[in-house]
Protein backbone atom coordinates (compact mmCIF):
# COMPACT_ATOMS: atom_id res chain seq x y z
CA UNK A 1 0.00 0.00 0.00
CA UNK A 2 2.88 2.36 0.75
CA UNK A 3 4.29 1.99 -2.77
CA UNK A 4 0.87 2.51 -4.32
CA UNK A 5 0.15 5.61 -2.24
CA UNK A 6 3.52 7.06 -3.18
CA UNK A 7 2.82 6.45 -6.85
CA UNK A 8 -0.64 8.02 -6.63
CA UNK A 9 0.97 11.18 -5.29
CA UNK A 10 3.20 11.34 -8.37
CA UNK A 11 1.03 10.25 -11.28
CA UNK A 12 -1.72 7.65 -11.54
CA UNK A 13 -2.38 7.35 -15.27
CA UNK A 14 -0.57 8.19 -18.49
CA UNK A 15 -2.43 8.19 -21.79
CA UNK A 16 -1.23 6.99 -25.18
CA UNK A 17 0.64 10.24 -25.81
CA UNK A 18 3.28 9.20 -23.27
CA UNK A 19 4.93 6.09 -21.89
CA UNK A 20 5.11 4.83 -18.33
CA UNK A 21 8.86 4.67 -17.63
CA UNK A 22 8.31 1.87 -15.10
CA UNK A 23 6.87 -0.49 -17.70
CA UNK A 24 10.05 -1.30 -19.63
CA UNK A 25 12.16 -2.35 -16.62
CA UNK A 26 9.23 -4.29 -15.13
CA UNK A 27 8.54 -6.12 -18.39
CA UNK A 28 12.20 -7.01 -18.83
CA UNK A 29 12.46 -8.26 -15.26
CA UNK A 30 9.39 -10.48 -15.61
CA UNK A 31 10.50 -11.99 -18.91
CA UNK A 32 14.02 -12.70 -17.68
CA UNK A 33 12.81 -14.20 -14.43
CA UNK A 34 10.41 -16.64 -16.05
CA UNK A 35 12.24 -17.28 -19.31
CA UNK A 36 9.83 -15.61 -21.72
CA UNK A 37 10.33 -13.09 -24.50
CA UNK A 38 7.47 -10.62 -24.33
CA UNK A 39 4.74 -9.48 -21.97
CA UNK A 40 1.73 -7.21 -22.30
CA UNK A 41 -0.64 -5.73 -19.75
CA UNK A 42 -4.42 -5.69 -19.54
CA UNK A 43 -6.78 -5.02 -16.62
CA UNK A 44 -8.92 -8.02 -15.75
CA UNK A 45 -8.11 -11.71 -15.81
CA UNK A 46 -10.83 -12.15 -18.40
CA UNK A 47 -9.08 -9.66 -20.67
CA UNK A 48 -5.85 -11.59 -20.27
CA UNK A 49 -7.53 -14.88 -21.20
CA UNK A 50 -9.32 -13.26 -24.12
CA UNK A 51 -6.10 -11.70 -25.41
CA UNK A 52 -4.20 -14.98 -25.12
CA UNK A 53 -6.90 -16.84 -27.04
CA UNK A 54 -7.11 -14.11 -29.67
CA UNK A 55 -3.34 -14.25 -30.14
CA UNK A 56 -3.40 -18.04 -30.32
CA UNK A 57 -5.97 -17.83 -33.09
CA UNK A 58 -3.74 -15.51 -35.10
CA UNK A 59 -0.88 -17.98 -34.65
CA UNK A 60 -3.11 -20.88 -35.69
CA UNK A 61 -4.29 -19.11 -38.83
CA UNK A 62 -1.04 -17.42 -39.86
CA UNK A 63 1.60 -19.91 -38.70
CA UNK A 64 -0.07 -23.30 -38.45
CA UNK A 65 -2.18 -22.62 -41.53
CA UNK A 66 -5.63 -23.35 -40.10
CA UNK A 67 -8.53 -21.89 -42.10
CA UNK A 68 -10.02 -19.05 -40.04
CA UNK A 69 -13.51 -20.52 -40.00
CA UNK A 70 -12.19 -23.86 -38.67
CA UNK A 71 -9.62 -22.60 -36.14
CA UNK A 72 -10.34 -23.97 -32.64
CA UNK A 73 -9.29 -23.00 -29.13
CA UNK A 74 -10.12 -25.66 -26.56
CA UNK A 75 -10.51 -25.59 -22.79
CA UNK A 76 -11.22 -28.31 -20.25
CA UNK A 77 -14.48 -29.26 -18.59
CA UNK A 78 -15.57 -27.25 -15.53
CA UNK A 79 -13.26 -24.44 -16.59
CA UNK A 80 -13.65 -20.72 -15.96
CA UNK A 81 -11.76 -18.07 -17.90
CA UNK A 82 -14.24 -15.20 -17.75
CA UNK A 83 -17.68 -14.15 -18.97
CA UNK A 84 -16.95 -11.97 -22.00
CA UNK A 85 -18.12 -12.86 -25.49
CA UNK A 86 -14.67 -14.14 -26.41
CA UNK A 87 -14.07 -16.63 -23.61
CA UNK A 88 -17.48 -17.55 -22.18
CA UNK A 89 -17.58 -20.34 -24.76
CA UNK A 90 -14.63 -22.03 -23.07
CA UNK A 91 -16.95 -22.98 -20.22
CA UNK A 92 -19.46 -25.80 -20.06
CA UNK A 93 -22.51 -25.27 -22.32
CA UNK A 94 -25.38 -23.52 -20.55
CA UNK A 95 -28.84 -22.15 -21.24
CA UNK A 96 -27.63 -18.80 -19.91
CA UNK A 97 -24.96 -18.50 -22.60
CA UNK A 98 -27.31 -19.73 -25.31
CA UNK A 99 -29.79 -17.02 -24.34
CA UNK A 100 -27.19 -14.41 -25.29
CA UNK A 101 -26.63 -16.05 -28.68
CA UNK A 102 -22.98 -16.65 -27.85
CA UNK A 103 -22.61 -20.38 -28.42
CA UNK A 104 -19.53 -20.67 -30.61
CA UNK A 105 -17.96 -23.20 -32.94
CA UNK A 106 -14.47 -21.79 -32.48
CA UNK A 107 -14.02 -21.73 -28.67
CA UNK A 108 -15.30 -24.70 -26.69
CA UNK A 109 -14.62 -27.38 -24.09
CA UNK A 110 -16.37 -30.20 -25.89
CA UNK A 111 -15.44 -32.40 -28.83
CA UNK A 112 -16.84 -30.48 -31.83
CA UNK A 113 -17.75 -33.69 -33.64
CA UNK A 114 -19.31 -35.78 -30.88
CA UNK A 115 -20.22 -33.16 -28.28
CA UNK A 116 -18.33 -35.22 -25.69
CA UNK A 117 -17.32 -33.03 -22.71
CA UNK A 118 -13.56 -32.65 -22.28
CA UNK A 119 -13.96 -33.79 -18.70
CA UNK A 120 -11.41 -32.60 -16.16
CA UNK A 121 -9.29 -34.46 -15.08
CA UNK A 122 -9.95 -37.43 -17.41
CA UNK A 123 -7.37 -37.40 -20.20
CA UNK A 124 -9.10 -39.79 -22.63
CA UNK A 125 -11.77 -37.32 -23.86
CA UNK A 126 -9.12 -34.66 -24.48
CA UNK A 127 -6.83 -37.17 -26.18
CA UNK A 128 -9.60 -38.36 -28.49
CA UNK A 129 -10.51 -34.78 -29.38
CA UNK A 130 -6.94 -33.72 -30.11
CA UNK A 131 -6.11 -36.84 -32.10
CA UNK A 132 -9.20 -36.24 -34.24
CA UNK A 133 -8.96 -32.46 -34.66
CA UNK A 134 -5.30 -31.52 -34.08
CA UNK A 135 -4.94 -30.02 -37.54
CA UNK A 136 -7.51 -27.32 -36.70
CA UNK A 137 -6.67 -26.73 -33.00
CA UNK A 138 -4.61 -23.60 -32.34
CA UNK A 139 -4.43 -23.84 -28.55
CA UNK A 140 -5.61 -25.44 -25.36
CA UNK A 141 -6.10 -23.04 -22.45
CA UNK A 142 -6.45 -24.37 -18.92
CA UNK A 143 -5.85 -23.85 -15.25
CA UNK A 144 -3.50 -26.73 -14.38
CA UNK A 145 -5.12 -27.19 -10.97
CA UNK A 146 -8.86 -26.91 -10.30
CA UNK A 147 -8.90 -28.39 -6.79
CA UNK A 148 -11.75 -30.80 -7.53
CA UNK A 149 -10.18 -34.23 -6.93
CA UNK A 150 -9.34 -36.19 -3.80
CA UNK A 151 -5.69 -36.36 -4.87
CA UNK A 152 -4.30 -33.13 -6.27
CA UNK A 153 -1.56 -35.12 -7.98
CA UNK A 154 -4.21 -36.52 -10.35
CA UNK A 155 -4.79 -32.96 -11.54
CA UNK A 156 -1.09 -32.42 -12.11
CA UNK A 157 -0.82 -35.63 -14.11
CA UNK A 158 -3.79 -34.57 -16.22
CA UNK A 159 -2.38 -31.10 -16.92
CA UNK A 160 0.98 -32.60 -17.84
CA UNK A 161 -0.68 -35.09 -20.20
CA UNK A 162 -2.55 -32.25 -21.93
CA UNK A 163 0.71 -30.31 -22.23
CA UNK A 164 2.44 -33.32 -23.78
CA UNK A 165 -0.39 -33.75 -26.30
CA UNK A 166 -0.02 -30.09 -27.26
CA UNK A 167 3.71 -30.54 -27.83
CA UNK A 168 3.14 -33.68 -29.90
CA UNK A 169 0.52 -32.12 -32.18
CA UNK A 170 1.90 -28.56 -32.55
CA UNK A 171 -0.78 -26.95 -30.41
CA UNK A 172 -0.18 -23.95 -28.15
CA UNK A 173 -0.54 -24.56 -24.42
CA UNK A 174 -1.85 -21.56 -22.48
CA UNK A 175 -1.61 -21.71 -18.69
CA UNK A 176 -4.27 -19.56 -17.01
CA UNK A 177 -2.60 -18.44 -13.79
CA UNK A 178 -5.02 -15.62 -12.99
CA UNK A 179 -6.39 -17.39 -9.93
CA UNK A 180 -3.57 -19.75 -9.00
CA UNK A 181 -0.49 -17.67 -9.85
CA UNK A 182 1.65 -15.35 -7.72
CA UNK A 183 2.68 -18.17 -5.38
CA UNK A 184 -0.72 -19.48 -4.30
CA UNK A 185 0.19 -23.13 -4.95
CA UNK A 186 3.63 -22.87 -3.38
CA UNK A 187 5.33 -22.06 -6.69
CA UNK A 188 5.02 -18.76 -8.50
CA UNK A 189 2.98 -20.37 -11.27
CA UNK A 190 1.01 -23.57 -10.87
CA UNK A 191 2.38 -25.00 -14.12
CA UNK A 192 5.76 -25.19 -12.40
CA UNK A 193 4.50 -28.27 -10.56
CA UNK A 194 4.30 -30.11 -13.90
CA UNK A 195 8.05 -30.54 -14.33
CA UNK A 196 11.09 -28.41 -15.13
CA UNK A 197 10.63 -29.09 -18.84
CA UNK A 198 7.06 -27.75 -18.90
CA UNK A 199 7.04 -24.34 -20.60
CA UNK A 200 3.64 -23.01 -21.66
CA UNK A 201 3.56 -20.93 -24.82
CA UNK A 202 1.62 -18.23 -23.00
CA UNK A 203 0.84 -17.51 -19.35
CA UNK A 204 -1.94 -15.26 -18.07
CA UNK A 205 -1.74 -13.47 -14.72
CA UNK A 206 -4.12 -11.32 -12.69
CA UNK A 207 -5.83 -10.92 -9.31
CA UNK A 208 -3.09 -11.24 -6.66
CA UNK A 209 -0.28 -10.29 -9.04
CA UNK A 210 -0.77 -6.76 -7.69
CA UNK A 211 -1.42 -7.83 -4.12
CA UNK A 212 -5.12 -7.14 -4.51
CA UNK A 213 -4.72 -3.36 -4.31
CA UNK A 214 -5.12 -2.50 -8.01
CA UNK A 215 -6.69 -4.36 -10.96
CA UNK A 216 -4.12 -5.45 -13.52
CA UNK A 217 -3.44 -8.53 -15.61
CA UNK A 218 -0.64 -9.69 -17.86
CA UNK A 219 -0.04 -12.06 -20.75
CA UNK A 220 3.50 -13.37 -21.06
CA UNK A 221 4.73 -15.59 -23.85
CA UNK A 222 7.25 -16.78 -26.37
CA UNK A 223 8.52 -14.68 -29.28
CA UNK A 224 6.96 -16.90 -31.95
CA UNK A 225 3.50 -16.13 -30.60
CA UNK A 226 3.72 -12.72 -28.96
CA UNK A 227 5.48 -11.12 -31.94
CA UNK A 228 2.30 -11.64 -33.96
CA UNK A 229 0.51 -8.91 -31.98
CA UNK A 230 0.68 -5.77 -34.07
CA UNK A 231 0.22 -2.12 -33.20
CA UNK A 232 -3.34 -1.28 -32.24
CA UNK A 233 -4.41 -4.94 -32.12
CA UNK A 234 -4.72 -5.16 -28.36
CA UNK A 235 -5.15 -2.33 -25.88
CA UNK A 236 -6.66 -1.41 -22.54
CA UNK A 237 -7.00 2.11 -21.19
CA UNK A 238 -5.81 1.38 -17.67
CA UNK A 239 -3.14 -1.18 -18.57
CA UNK A 240 0.51 -0.31 -17.93
CA UNK A 241 -0.50 2.46 -15.54
CA UNK A 242 2.16 3.65 -13.08
CA UNK A 243 -0.01 2.61 -10.13
CA UNK A 244 -0.53 -0.89 -11.52
CA UNK A 245 3.15 -1.47 -12.19
CA UNK A 246 4.09 -0.06 -8.78
CA UNK A 247 1.60 -2.45 -7.15
CA UNK A 248 2.80 -5.48 -9.12
CA UNK A 249 6.44 -4.68 -8.44
CA UNK A 250 5.84 -4.27 -4.71
CA UNK A 251 3.73 -7.43 -4.51
CA UNK A 252 6.34 -9.60 -6.23
CA UNK A 253 9.16 -8.12 -4.17
CA UNK A 254 7.20 -8.83 -0.99
CA UNK A 255 6.51 -12.43 -2.04
CA UNK A 256 10.23 -12.95 -2.55
CA UNK A 257 11.54 -10.99 0.42
CA UNK A 258 9.20 -12.58 2.96
CA UNK A 259 9.37 -16.11 1.47
CA UNK A 260 5.61 -16.11 1.05
CA UNK A 261 5.55 -19.00 -1.42
CA UNK A 262 7.10 -21.20 1.25
CA UNK A 263 4.66 -19.76 3.76
CA UNK A 264 1.76 -20.71 1.47
CA UNK A 265 2.79 -24.36 1.70
CA UNK A 266 3.07 -24.25 5.50
CA UNK A 267 -0.34 -22.60 5.89
CA UNK A 268 -2.06 -24.92 3.44
CA UNK A 269 -0.58 -28.07 4.92
CA UNK A 270 -1.58 -26.97 8.42
CA UNK A 271 -5.10 -26.15 7.24
CA UNK A 272 -5.63 -29.46 5.44
CA UNK A 273 -4.13 -31.72 8.11
CA UNK A 274 -6.21 -30.07 10.83
CA UNK A 275 -9.49 -30.44 8.93
CA UNK A 276 -8.77 -34.04 7.94
CA UNK A 277 -8.14 -34.88 11.58
CA UNK A 278 -11.74 -33.95 12.46
CA UNK A 279 -13.29 -36.77 10.41
CA UNK A 280 -16.39 -34.59 10.35
CA UNK A 281 -19.64 -36.08 8.98
CA UNK A 282 -20.24 -32.97 6.86
CA UNK A 283 -16.83 -33.26 5.15
CA UNK A 284 -16.50 -35.60 2.19
CA UNK A 285 -12.90 -34.80 1.36
CA UNK A 286 -10.27 -32.05 1.39
CA UNK A 287 -8.19 -30.90 -1.59
CA UNK A 288 -5.17 -28.66 -1.19
CA UNK A 289 -2.04 -27.48 -2.99
CA UNK A 290 -0.16 -24.69 -1.27
CA UNK A 291 -2.63 -22.14 0.05
CA UNK A 292 -5.28 -23.07 -2.52
CA UNK A 293 -7.70 -25.17 -0.49
CA UNK A 294 -11.08 -26.83 -1.01
CA UNK A 295 -13.53 -28.72 1.18
CA UNK A 296 -16.13 -30.96 -0.43
CA UNK A 297 -19.14 -31.11 1.85
CA UNK A 298 -22.03 -33.53 2.27
CA UNK A 299 -25.34 -33.33 4.10
CA UNK A 300 -25.37 -29.53 3.91
CA UNK A 301 -25.34 -26.91 1.16
CA UNK A 302 -22.03 -25.13 0.67
CA UNK A 303 -23.89 -21.82 0.35
CA UNK A 304 -25.51 -22.40 3.73
CA UNK A 305 -22.14 -23.00 5.35
CA UNK A 306 -20.72 -19.98 3.57
CA UNK A 307 -23.46 -17.71 4.88
CA UNK A 308 -23.06 -18.88 8.46
CA UNK A 309 -19.28 -18.60 8.26
CA UNK A 310 -19.62 -15.03 7.00
CA UNK A 311 -21.80 -14.14 9.99
CA UNK A 312 -19.10 -15.61 12.23
CA UNK A 313 -16.31 -13.63 10.55
CA UNK A 314 -14.79 -16.09 8.06
CA UNK A 315 -15.02 -15.50 4.31
CA UNK A 316 -15.02 -18.46 1.92
CA UNK A 317 -16.31 -19.01 -1.62
CA UNK A 318 -19.14 -21.58 -1.77
CA UNK A 319 -19.95 -23.46 -4.97
CA UNK A 320 -21.84 -26.57 -3.93
CA UNK A 321 -20.63 -29.16 -3.10
CA UNK A 322 -17.37 -27.29 -2.56
CA UNK A 323 -16.20 -24.44 -0.42
CA UNK A 324 -13.01 -22.83 -1.65
CA UNK A 325 -10.57 -21.14 0.68
CA UNK A 326 -7.62 -19.06 -0.47
CA UNK A 327 -5.49 -18.51 2.60
CA UNK A 328 -3.75 -15.11 2.73
CA UNK A 329 0.01 -15.63 2.79
CA UNK A 330 0.43 -13.09 5.58
CA UNK A 331 -1.95 -14.87 7.93
CA UNK A 332 -0.38 -15.85 11.25
CA UNK A 333 -0.66 -19.31 12.77
CA UNK A 334 -2.89 -17.86 15.47
CA UNK A 335 -5.25 -16.30 12.91
CA UNK A 336 -5.39 -19.55 10.96
CA UNK A 337 -6.19 -21.53 14.10
CA UNK A 338 -8.94 -19.06 15.01
CA UNK A 339 -10.47 -19.43 11.57
CA UNK A 340 -10.28 -23.22 11.78
CA UNK A 341 -12.00 -23.15 15.17
CA UNK A 342 -14.83 -21.06 13.68
CA UNK A 343 -15.09 -23.47 10.75
CA UNK A 344 -15.34 -26.48 13.06
CA UNK A 345 -17.96 -24.78 15.22
CA UNK A 346 -19.94 -23.86 12.10
CA UNK A 347 -19.88 -27.44 10.83
CA UNK A 348 -21.03 -28.64 14.25
CA UNK A 349 -23.91 -26.19 14.59
CA UNK A 350 -25.16 -25.46 11.05
CA UNK A 351 -27.96 -28.04 11.32
CA UNK A 352 -29.37 -26.23 14.34
CA UNK A 353 -30.23 -23.10 12.36
CA UNK A 354 -33.33 -22.28 10.40
CA UNK A 355 -32.97 -19.88 7.50
CA UNK A 356 -29.58 -18.15 7.45
CA UNK A 357 -29.44 -14.67 5.96
CA UNK A 358 -27.36 -14.80 2.80
CA UNK A 359 -27.61 -18.51 2.05
CA UNK A 360 -29.77 -17.87 -1.00
CA UNK A 361 -27.78 -14.95 -2.41
CA UNK A 362 -27.25 -16.84 -5.66
CA UNK A 363 -31.00 -16.71 -6.34
CA UNK A 364 -31.21 -12.94 -6.13
CA UNK A 365 -31.58 -10.71 -9.19
CA UNK A 366 -28.38 -10.62 -11.29
CA UNK A 367 -28.72 -6.93 -12.11
CA UNK A 368 -29.92 -3.86 -10.25
CA UNK A 369 -32.16 -1.10 -11.58
CA UNK A 370 -30.89 2.33 -10.62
Amino acid sequence: MKKVREQYEKIALVNISAHNPQWGPFAEKMCKRFGYDKILAMISGTEAADTACKTARKWGIGVKGIPAEKCLVLATGKSYHGMTSGVWNLQDPSKARTAYGLDSQIHMNINPTTGEPLTYPEIDPMRRCIEEHYQRIAAVVMEPYHGVTRDVHDEGRYARAVYDLCRKYNILFISDEVRSGAGKTGKFFSYMHLGDDCKPDMVTMGKSITGGVYPQSFVMGKEAVMSLIGSGQTASTFAYTPVAIAAATAAIETIDRESLMERAVVLGDRWASTIRSWNHPHIDWVSQIGADCNIFVKGVRAERLGALLMHKGVAIFPVHPRIRVSIPFIMTDEELDRGLAILKDTLNTVDQYGSIEGEFWHQSAPATNW
